[in-house]
């Protein structure tokens, strides 16, 4: 369950948004909306503990992921070694993973129907499918909040739909909380079972 009591965001002492209250139950997926500026990004870093609240105070009820959205896909690598070096940077140890590991890994390419494409390379899988390639590095490390800042940018209409129903269909059958923000509202809307507005709790500069 993630949920905020009077949290106020921001960045260098500058208030963005807020006070913001909420609560959301363990398998839901929420949508994250407002203007640019309103602090979407900002809510999500402060809830992955890379900035810290101005105000007030949250809990995830466990560890927090915050997906990569926007990198690139490089030549080289198949879509097992990307997730498995995802595996090695959150533990920011290059070695042989134990057999946990491995079948938390193998069972997150399971869980996303990435098994076709798991020993393809990553420049040839459609920009949807990497996408999914980068929610599977969330579902390795066992989040109860899995966080997606604009996933479905720059995506065509096919791409988008697959990543937005991957998101929702991943709540349900993990549990995880999964909170996303995106300007596509209308496609949001369909796969995601929550919205949380920020362009209402604008804070006045």
């Amino acid at each position: 369950m993630l949920k905020a009591i009077e949290l106020t965001i921001g960045h260098r002492g500058q208030a963005v948004s807020g006070p913001l209250t909420f609560e959301y139950p363990d398998g839901q997926s929420v949508m994250l909306q407002g203007p640019n500026g309103s602090g979407k990004s900002t809510l999500m870093k402060t809830i992955a503990g890379l900035l810290h609240p101005l105000s007030g105070g949250f809990s995830a009820g466990g560890p927090v992921v915050m997906v990569p959205t926007h990198i690139p896909k490089v030549k080289g690598f198949s879509v097992r070694e990307f997730i498995r070096t995802s595996l090695f940077s959150a533990s920011g140890i290059f070695r042989k993973l134990d057999s946990g590991a491995e079948t938390a890994m193998e069972d997150a390419i399971r869980t996303l129907g990435l098994g076709s494409l798991a020993d393809k390379d990553i420049s040839l899988i459609s920009d949807g499918e990497f996408q999914k390639a980068c929610i599977a590095t969330a579902l390795t490390r066992k989040a109860n909040v899995i966080l997606l800042d604009e996933p479905t940018a720059f995506l065509d209409v096919d791409n988008r739909i697959m990543v937005l129903r991957t998101l929702q269909e991943l709540a349900y059958g993990t549990g995880a909380t999964v909170i996303f923000s995106t300007h596509d509202i209308y496609d949001g809307a369909r796969f995601s079972d929550a919205t949380l507005s920020l362009g209402d709790f604008l804070c006045k500069g």
